[in-house]
Parts: structure tokens; C-alpha cells; sequence
């Protein structure tokens, strides 16, 4: 239990990958601020997480809203004494779509989300890191970052490419406070939301095609990678960008346009 005493705030907790990242982080010894936009989400990850020994504190935000990020972090101080650990989860995607297509309001929501809610959510809890004397920000990425998604739209590439400048800037900026600064990038990852939304048979063949390692990670695989980045393992480690993705970047790739236009267009066809 190397997080022991540590104290972590996961936005975007409550379920997917957040959800593992919390798991494993209590599993470790740290106490969880299990943060989301849904009560119900973020309450059962923390009771599953108390019923299991550790210690969880739910708490509803929304990482684009500044005044409840706030609050989320005096919470977090006055419940468990101070701030160690932030982990940047919350993300979205909106409906697959081309260029052309693109709608500029998912634009604007899919950057406010992903890039500048983790801006937000790092100047609310730095405070309180560098009250500490050193911290660790952890930053979920995407492999997007490094090779565009043909998952989703550009929207989602270039919020990714962002969060890794983010992760870069801050890193410089923070070293000498002793708060390291560090970005994951997951690569096709199974959580509830890819299962309802994408069909088995289009992972399948993604995964065969794609991913050397032969499946996709699991929810807790993230978590494993966030709590070595989290941990004193990781004290000479920053501005760094770690893909667990089964080796999907190593791979020399093919043509999938014609796959995803098709792909793109059921999904509009469906009415998402």
C-alpha cells in the first residue's frame, strides 16, 4: 500500500476509467475524493470503496465550472487534511462525425471539457499542492495525442494533442515545487460506455488489426499506470507521457478511412 496517508482527487470518478483509477488508488492506501457530475455514480464508487477498507469521499462537480471546483477542493482539504494527488479523468466525446460535419457547439464542449477543465481543475487544487511541499498531477491523455483517434472526431484529437502541451507547461513550471506533472494515454480501453456504444464486432476487428498485445486494456490497467506515476517510485519522473495501450503505437497502421466514414455515417443514420 504505497498511497498510504496520500490523499487523491479523481474527477470524473464515478464511472469508466475514473471508476478503476479510484479502485486502485484506495486498494493502495490512498483516501479518494471520488468527484463527478452524478450523485449516484460517485456515491457507489465510494461505497464500494469503504466496504472494501479504504476511504472514499464523494463529491458532485463539474470540472467546467469554476465555483463548484473550488468548493470540491476546500472539501477535500477540510475532510481529509490536505490535497497529495490530482488525477485529470474527466473527459467526454461527442457523436463520431467528419470535418465538414462537425458542429461548432461539440467543438467548444468537447475543448471546454477535456482541455480546459483540466486547466480549471489544476489552478483550484495547486493551492493546496504547494501548501504540501510537493504533489503529483496526474493527466488522462489519449493516444489520440500521438496518432489521431479514428474513433471519435477531431475535436477529441486536438483536446488530446492539448492535454499533453498542458502536461508539458506545467511540469517546467511546477518542478521546482516539487509537484511532478505527468500525462497516461490509454489506448482502446473497455468500460460500459465503449460497450454500449461501440458494437463487439467493430472492437473486434480494431483489436485484431491494431493492437499487438491482442485486446484492449482494462478500466484497472489505467489504474495501475496512475498509481506508479502517484507513487515514490515515480519522484524523477515529469513532463512525461506513458501510452498503455497494448502497443498500439508501435504498429505500422492501415487504411481505415473507408471503415470509419462507414462507421460515422451508421452512427448519424442511428439519429446520435
Amino acid at each position: 500500500m504505497e498511497l498510504q496517508g496520500k490523499t487523491a482527487i479523481v474527477t470524473g470518478g464515478g464511472r469508466g476509467i475514473g471508476e478503476g483509477i479510484s479502485r486502485v488508488l484506495a486498494r493502495e492506501g490512498a483516501n479518494v475524493v471520488v468527484m463527478g457530475r452524478h450523485a449516484n455514480e460517485v456515491e457507489a464508487v465510494s461505497v464500494a470503496i469503504r466496504e472494501g477498507g479504504g476511504h472514499a469521499l464523494p463529491i458532485v462537480a463539474d470540472v467546467t465550472d469554476w465555483d463548484s471546483l473550488k468548493a470540491m477542493t476546500k472539501a477535500a482539504v477540510e475532510h481529509f487534511g490536505g490535497i497529495d494527488i490530482l488525477v485529470n479523468n474527466a473527459g467526454i466525446e461527442g457523436p463520431p462525425r467528419l470535418a465538414a460535419d462537425l458542429p461548432v457547439e461539440q467543438w467548444d464542449e468537447v475543448l471546454g471539457v477535456n482541455l480546459r477543465g483540466i486547466f480549471l481543475c489544476c489552478k483550484a487544487v495547486l493551492p493546496a499542492l504547494g501548501a504540501r511541499g510537493h504533489g503529483r498531477i496526474i493527466n488522462i491523455g489519449s493516444i489520440a495525442a500521438h496518432r489521431m483517434t479514428f474513433f471519435g472526431s477531431v475535436d477529441y484529437t486536438v483536446s488530446k494533442y492539448g492535454v499533453e502541451g498542458l502536461t508539458q507547461h506545467l511540469a517546467w513550471e511546477l518542478a521546482d515545487q516539487r509537484i511532478t506533472v505527468n500525462s497516461i494515454c490509454p489506448g482502446g480501453t473497455v468500460t460500459p460506455l465503449m460497450e454500449a456504444n461501440i458494437t463487439p464486432a467493430f472492437r473486434d476487428m480494431v483489436t485484431k488489426r491494431l493492437v499487438p498485445l491482442g485486446r484492449m486494456c482494462t478500466m484497472e490497467e489505467i489504474g495501475e499506470a496512475v498509481s506508479f506515476l502517484a507513487s515514490d517510485r515515480a519522484q524523477m519522473i515529469t513532463g512525461q507521457s506513458l501510452a498503455v495501450d497494448g502497443g498500439i503505437l508501435t504498429g505500422f497502421g492501415e487504411d481505415l478511412r473507408p471503415v470509419v466514414r462507414k462507421r460515422m455515417a451508421d452512427v448519424a443514420a442511428a439519429g446520435h
